[in-house]
């Protein structure tokens, strides 16, 4: 029999339905709902994740070490179990979100929706928005599925829990094994308290730094419950804690050491066990408990709803959309997660029953990989444009970036290049050096276009987003390499040099919302006159080194422009092409282009201006003849780019 066998007998009563957990439930939900709805009392309700996490820490702890005593414990049932639990209800989710968007999304709308949907399938959702960071990451009104990633991270504890605690009952003694699992706990919590500094994103959404929270849920079921005037003190604590975490903990820089305030709330809470308790054992929050994930899978699509239609933040809506959320939530619970979830019971596949193993685990493997074949199948397509006219098509295929040939290497939207780009044939001379961030990537056709017909050389091309080509940057986001890109491709420019240097960014975007401390600045808080002292020093830099050309803003949207186009298009064939006033243009730009201009004035800097191009007659155009010059709010299209081959010639000539 394994050792940890005896903290867990077969009739422990920490197995049976505890309705003082399931109330926990119910406040857990409840404060999310609370956070994401906006409602004022509830700033802190995101830390209802932190709540469900140590329930279900908890929960796996007691369903593993009751089967091993029972000796029904196998790893293929705690999976098929858990897919019970799980996948049904998700999957349902999932299938309607795609057969909606179907009809109501645009093809970009469309194919982000897919890309969520696949994620979410596969339960890897955590990773996927941990590593959006790009220029073209969806805003949030974009991330239907933006809280599927709790479900892919308790997942991804899920396969290997049950792999780890038998191996740790059968070669430890009781109090080896909880000592074990406290020193990983700790491990995990130290691992977010660093990364809640140098990796905030993959501090919140990926397992290791999130495990201590679960394996809070374990530690806490390896001692006994408390018991008379002590078990009244930890719920009393255990709901003051949470109740100050919902109200009094603010988003930033979640998690960290707060967050075990929260914690150990549920854990308090937990280890009380007051099944009759007036808080967690009224029928209202056992409905809500028993209803709770499914409401908490339907709540966030409300929400972004919400977002979309404009109405977030009204209290009519508020509530329409929170009666809505307990609405599907509940039908979801009776007619799809109640009749497929596991009997609590039963052992689920004993081993008794390994033959029909592979019969119930197709059941509930295929759903998610069919519902992720098809979401692969929309993304490759981009979006299903053929649901729409041949108009509304031809956007989507001028929206499809088409990188010059040999330069699909040279952007990044993360990863460091190693070596510069040399776009040309092998030997040719260096006509120019193109450095920048993802507006470089979009403006690099119109700067080959630009090239001599007949003229023999190399363009070297290297761009990073997010990343402003200006020296001695130190950014704030810690994960950012644009510090490293610019020492390793831009300062050796600084030094005496034939090439000319094109310089482009999206300039008043980081003016706007600084991320960057320059030499000078010390621990101060970025700020937009920081950025443009430090714009005006390196542009002089840059300029005495050899031929300095920087890039003017290109006018920039209040939306998308393909999307808005669609919509027009959608509505009437013929309607007038998309613009935003020259004024607009100029008023947004005018702090940079003053500093640029004052480069120009001192240090010899050569400005291209894209405006003559794109604005004319009192208006900056986004698309011309249907055609779209943009392929979101700022970002070229190549037609778009194309345009500004004349503006580039300036670079090549006399060379």
């Amino acid at each position: 029999m394994p050792a940890m066998a005896r903290i867990a007998p077969a009739s422990d009563p920490k197995l049976d339905f505890r309705p003082d957990i399931n109330g926990l439930r119910a406040i857990a939900v409840l404060a999310v709902l609370g956070f994401h709805f906006e409602v004022a009392p509830f700033g802190g309700g995101f830390v209802g994740v932190d709540i469900f996490l140590v329930i279900s820490g908890y929960l796996m702890t007691g369903i593993v070490l009751g089967r091993l005593e029972r000796g029904t414990f196998s790893v293929a049932g705690f999976y098929l179990d858990r897919a019970r639990r799980i996948v049904p209800a998700l999957a349902m989710l999932l299938a309607l979100l795609l057969a909606a968007g179907a009809l109501f999304l645009l093809p970009d709308e469309y194919r982000l929706l897919a890309r969520q949907a696949g994620g979410s399938a596969l339960f890897v959702s955590n990773v996927l928005h941990w590593r959006e960071t790009g220029y073209f990451d969806p805003g949030i009104d974009q991330k239907w599925l933006l809280h599927s990633w709790t479900l892919s991270l308790e997942w991804q504890f899920y396969l290997l829990y049950p792999l780890l605690l038998p191996l740790i009952v059968r070669f430890f003694p009781p109090a080896r094994q909880r000592l074990l699992l406290a020193a990983a706990a700790l491990l995990s919590l130290a691992s977010m308290l660093v990364l809640a500094r140098l990796a905030p994103a993959a501090g919140f959404y990926l397992l290791p730094p999130r495990a201590w929270e679960l394996l809070a849920g374990a530690l806490v079921y390896l001692v006994p419950p408390l018991t008379g005037r002590n078990a009244r003190i930890a719920q009393a604590a255990g709901l003051g804690l949470i109740a100050a975490g919902v109200i009094l903990i603010e988003p930033g820089g979640w998690p960290d050491g707060r967050a075990l305030a929260p914690v150990a709330g549920t854990m308090l809470v937990i280890l009380a066990a007051r099944t009759g308790s007036r808080v967690t054992g009224n029928a209202v929050a056992a409905w809500i408990g028993l209803n709770s994930y499914s409401i908490y899978l339907w709540h966030w699509p409300i929400v972004v709803a919400l977002r979309r239609s404009g109405h977030s933040g009204e209290w009519p809506w508020i509530a329409a959309g929170i009666a809505a959320a307990f609405l599907l939530g509940h039908l979801s619970w009776r007619f799809v997660e109640r009749p497929t979830r596991p009997r609590s019971a039963a052992p689920s596949i004993g081993t008794s029953r390994v033959a029909g193993t592979w019969r119930v685990g197709a059941a509930y493997g295929l759903p998610p990989l069919a519902l992720a074949l098809s979401s692969l199948g929309i993304w490759s397509s981009h979006g299903l444009p053929q649901r729409f006219s041949a108009q509304v098509q031809a956007t989507v295929r001028e929206a499809i970036p088409h990188p010059v040939a040999g330069a699909g290497p040279c952007y990044s939207t993360g990863a460091l290049p190693f070596e510069p780009c040399r776009l040309g044939p092998p030997g040719a001379p260096v006509l120019a050096t193109f450095l920048g961030d993802s507006h470089a990537d979009a403006e690099l056709v119109g700067l080959v276009e630009a090239l001599p017909a007949g003229r023999r050389g190399a363009i070297v091309f290297n761009a990073l987003a997010g990343c402003p080509p200006v020296l001695d940057l130190r950014p704030v986001l810690p994960r950012s390499p644009c510090g490293d890109f610019n020492a390793r491709f831009l300062e050796p420019l600084a030094a005496k040099r034939q090439a000319p240097l094109v310089l482009t960014a999206s300039w008043a975007g980081y003016a706007e919302e600084p991320a960057f401390r320059f030499p000078g600045d010390g621990d101060a808080s970025p700020t937009t006159e920081s950025f443009h002292a430090a714009l005006l020093r390196s542009s002089c830099a840059l300029a005495a080194g050899g031929p300095t050309y920087v890039v003017l803003p290109t006018p920039q949207f209040p939306f998308s422009v393909n999307r808005e186009l669609q919509r027009r298009l959608i509505a009437d064939p013929k309607t007038p092409d998309v613009a935003i006033p020259h004024s607009a243009h100029e008023a947004r730009n005018r702090g940079i282009v003053a500093v640029l201009r004052q480069a120009e004035r001192s240090c010899g800097v050569r400005l291209l201006d894209p405006a003559p191009y794109l604005c004319r007659s009192g208006a900056c155009a986004g698309s011309i003849g249907h055609r779209p010059l943009y392929r979101d709010s700022h970002h070229l299209t190549d037609h778009g780019a194309r345009l500004l081959a004349p503006m580039f010639r300036p670079v090549f000539e006399g060379r």
